[in-house]
């Protein structure tokens, strides 16, 4: 197994430990009294071989035409559906248009006079109109990004591409943790494909006293740990923004600001 990414975590472990006492009788008597403890583990994204980028294009395939048979729109037809709707009519996107211009260039005019000294009335006045057109449009351009971010979100593309994600994590998330006194790796996700390990998953998210199966406990605290570095790992390498550790270590502070 080639290593892409790894990561230390350190979690609390309850231990029980066997106390002999003596009691009233003289006797030795067995009891136990919990313990708890700090334990290191590492945790890794292993890097996919060619082989199993070649089966998660496969995966990819056979989600997209199950959402478009689900009656999910592809980019193409939801990108057209748009643009006959009534919604982003010419005068809609004019307006659009106009918004991004004049939000570049309010903030040209913040830029070179903010923090500049001895302005006179008309700058003063210059420099407040560009503020105030500057948070009109900013509003203007964030609801518009996010009508489109929620509208391609629903894409066949975009939930095929939110399933082929999870098939990575699931597929290459390990943890390494002591048997006796070897370190030994383990799946962080159990079964034998995708479903088994997704209900793995879906088990792990659950609320602690919520856990029945008293075998996961151990796994859900390196999942909660992990998960979400996990799944930026996966996210950096699948968009090519990470090729290696350093390469990803870089990016998580270029995007995440993650120390």
């Amino acid at each position: 197994m080639k290593e892409l990414y790894s990561f230390p975590i350190k979690r609390k472990v309850k231990q029980k430990i066997s106390v002999q006492k003596e009691n009233a009788k003289g006797d030795i008597v067995e009891s136990f009294k919990t313990k708890t403890k700090t334990v290191s583990n590492r945790v890794i994204f292993a890097k996919p071989s060619y082989a199993e980028i070649e089966n998660a294009e496969f995966f990819y395939g056979q989600q997209y035409n199950d959402f478009i048979n689900a009656g999910y729109l592809t980019k193409f037809l939801l990108n057209n559906k748009i643009n006959n709707s009534e919604s982003s009519s010419s005068l809609t996107s004019d307006m659009i248009n106009k918004a991004f211009v004049e939000n570049m260039e309010a903030a040209k005019i913040i830029e070179f006079y903010e923090g500049q000294k001895d302005l006179d009335e008309e700058q003063e006045k210059k420099l407040e109109e560009a503020k105030e057109k500057f948070t009109e449009t900013q509003k203007t351009v964030a609801d518009f990004e996010q009508f489109y971010r929620i509208q391609y979100n629903q894409t066949a593309e975009a939930k095929a591409e939110q399933k082929l994600i999870e098939w990575f994590i699931f597929n290459f998330s390990y943890y390494e943790d002591k048997v006796n006194d070897s370190v030994e790796i383990f799946p962080l996700f159990l079964g034998d494909d995708f479903d088994e390990k997704r209900q793995h998953y879906l088990q792990l998210c659950e609320d602690e006293e919520d856990i029945e199966d008293i075998s996961l406990l151990d796994n859900k605290s390196i999942f909660d740990l992990s998960f979400e570095t996990l799944a930026r790992v996966a996210n950096l390498w699948y968009n090519k923004m990470g090729a290696n550790q350093k390469e990803i270590e870089q990016k998580m502070k270029e995007v995440f600001g993650d120390e």
